[in-house]
């Protein structure tokens, strides 16, 4: 791994930048703070708005099912898996989203995730296109179960709640099939290292912790991005980006612990500590279940929210995954943007 920099990752290269979508999309730019007018409304007109339930079970699926709103029997907080858990630095300084159909929130979704065995997990995921959602490889391939030297646990289907607030859903629910695991396939969009055994790959596979999974087109609602927003992404940081040495960055997701509220969205900020190659480490508090969340800045001059990294793994400092180099051309070609 290169030598760390605390003074952040600025680059002279001209970045590579895809925009977000979102200051122009339905009731996602500024409506006006009048009193008594109901935003949540207007922001969800013409979404199937409904209430989903927690992680269930079926009762005679002691491997753990899948998620659902009807009758099955709830069995609490499902495990939450990640490489290393998310750290909370220090007092827990985190808050609650309470209006999560309002832009950036609605563009952060939870995933509920079934795997091909085992008991289902959760993570989070965001849009950066019409219908793409990015993540990290490891919500999708599980390896806490099995370790590197058997075959992972792989996802074969992802509930996905855009802005989900708690049992609220209020841009409706979508069931993703995640049937490819194939890299030599076109419609593969996980690293082929996470589908390899051997406790070698494990450093390697830590450096290519991102993937994606797209709506289908048939639970798609007339591009669902487009009316959601999205996300900008930037590959280089520029001298501009920075205030003095600090990058001040942002993020929220989906925490998976007993005192916070099952589906609930948390917020943070703080400022990035060190770079490398390939990650970033930063201040700010993050849980289990965030994994996948973005990592962005708000670009004033640009009036654009670019994610610089992918949130995968905590320690002292929380940890993402920059999105350079490879990682972007992915995610381009992946968005057909």
């Amino acid at each position: 791994m290169a030598a760390k920099s605390t003074t952040g990752s600025k680059s002279k290269k001209t970045p590579r930048v895809l925009g977000s979508l979102m200051a122009e999309t339905n009731g996602g730019g500024s409506p006006e703070n009048v009193p008594g007018f109901n935003v949540f409304r207007a922001a969800t007109a013409g979404f199937d708005t409904s209430y989903v339930s927690g992680p269930t079970v079926l009762n005679a699926r002691p491997d753990g099912g899948f998620y659902s709103s009807e009758s099955m029997v709830s069995v609490g907080d499902a495990p939450a898996f990640s490489a290393k858990p998310e750290n909370v630095i220090g007092a827990d300084n985190r808050v609650r989203v309470n209006d999560t159909a309002m832009t950036p929130w609605r563009c952060i979704c939870h995933l509920e995730v079934q795997y091909d065995r085992g008991p289902v997990g959760a993570g989070t995921g965001f849009f950066v296109g019409d219908d793409l959602i990015v993540t990290a490889a490891h919500v999708l391939v599980d390896r806490s179960y099995y370790g590197w030297e058997e075959p992972p646990r792989r996802a074969t289907r992802v509930r996905v709640v855009p802005g989900r607030n708690g049992s609220l859903a209020p841009y409706g629910v979508f069931v993703c099939d995640v049937p490819c695991h194939d890299p030599k396939a076109d419609d593969c969009m996980i690293p082929a290292i996470w589908m390899e055994i051997g406790r070698e790959k494990e450093e390697q596979a830590h450096r290519k912790d991102y993937a994606a999974i797209r709506i289908p087109d048939q639970v798609q609602e007339a591009d669902l991005g487009k009316r959601l927003g999205y996300f900008g992404v930037k590959d280089v940081l520029s001298e501009d980006d920075f205030d003095g040495d600090m990058l001040f960055v942002n993020t929220a997701g989906f925490p998976q612990t007993s005192d916070k509220p099952y589906g609930t969205l948390w917020y943070n900020a703080g400022r990035t500590s060190a770079f490398d190659d390939c990650f970033v480490e930063y201040m700010v508090d993050t849980e289990g279940g965030q994994s996948g969340s973005p990592i962005y800045f708000y670009d004033k001059k640009q009036d654009q929210r670019y994610v610089i990294a992918i949130h995968t793994t905590g320690d002292f400092f929380n940890r993402g995954i920059l999105i350079g180099g490879k990682i972007f051309d992915d995610i381009k070609r992946w968005s057909k943007r």
